[in-house]
């Protein structure tokens, strides 16, 4: 979902509708941003900022905090969204999942037809945009969904056309390399993904089995395989 507890705050308050918002913690509250609208995102506004930062830089801001309930609510109305199309679904927080649809039913086409599809059902049942991706791989799909954001649709077929949209992009883009291991990383002269694949033998040397690991991601294997959500799961995920 896109910018998930701002654009609910949006649909039921239309007049938030273009204006820089901010859910969070209040400007003199301690507390950080949960995530806020794209015209707060152009003052440079970001998720897990603190709220005295994001007020430094949206001071005409719209601050409010969050609504989980009403959050937790619009959530499960989109998970039955994806659960329409198959139970191999993972979802990794009220607003994001990987869905796997190899083995969907025939009726529904392929991938491309039902993420569209369920672009779609989402904006017409919830009033509320998504940005679909689509790709061979977990990583792959992840990648493919954030690069059209926002109501984006993005696919990444092959191990060939990751490895063209990122091979110049910062070593941040592979799954699995924070910050400590860029930091690490850039002191050896390693900052690109195309670095990562010049240098393989000085990332094994630097970071051993995680080196290779991050290796494989950066040429395009990714084995993962998504761990499917059953419905007893549901409280857990509620919590989160």
């Amino acid at each position: 979902m896109d910018a998930f507890y701002a654009a609910v705050e949006v649909r039921d308050n239309p007049e938030l509708a273009g204006k820089p918002l901010i859910i969070g913690a209040l400007p003199q509250e301690r507390g950080v941003v949960a995530t806020c609208s794209y015209e707060a995102r152009t003052f440079g506004v970001r998720s897990a900022m603190s709220i005295k930062e994001a007020y430094r830089l949206c001071p005409h801001g719209i601050y409010m905090h969050p609504n989980m309930n009403k959050y937790i609510e619009a959530s499960e109305s989109i998970h039955k969204i994806w659960l329409a199309y198959t139970d191999l679904v993972e979802f990794i927080s009220l607003d994001e999942g990987f869905l796997d649809v190899r083995g969907a039913p025939p009726q529904f086409g392929e991938a491309k037809r039902i993420g569209y599809a369920i672009k779609e059902r989402t904006k017409a049942e919830t009033g509320l945009i998504c940005s679909v991706g689509i790709g061979y791989s977990m990583m792959s799909a992840k990648l493919a969904s954030e690069e059209k954001k926002p109501d984006g649709f993005f696919e990444i077929p092959n191990a060939n056309a990751l490895k063209a949209l990122i091979v110049d992009r910062n070593v941040r883009i592979i799954y699995g390399v924070g910050p400590k291991t860029a930091d690490e990383l850039k002191r050896v002269g390693i900052s690109t993904v195309r670095d990562i694949l010049n240098n393989k033998q000085k990332v094994v040397d630097l970071l051993g089995n995680q080196g290779r690991h991050i290796i494989d991601l950066a040429e395009g294997n990714d084995e993962r395989r998504l761990t499917p959500y059953y419905e007893s799961e549901s409280k857990s995920i509620s919590r989160e």
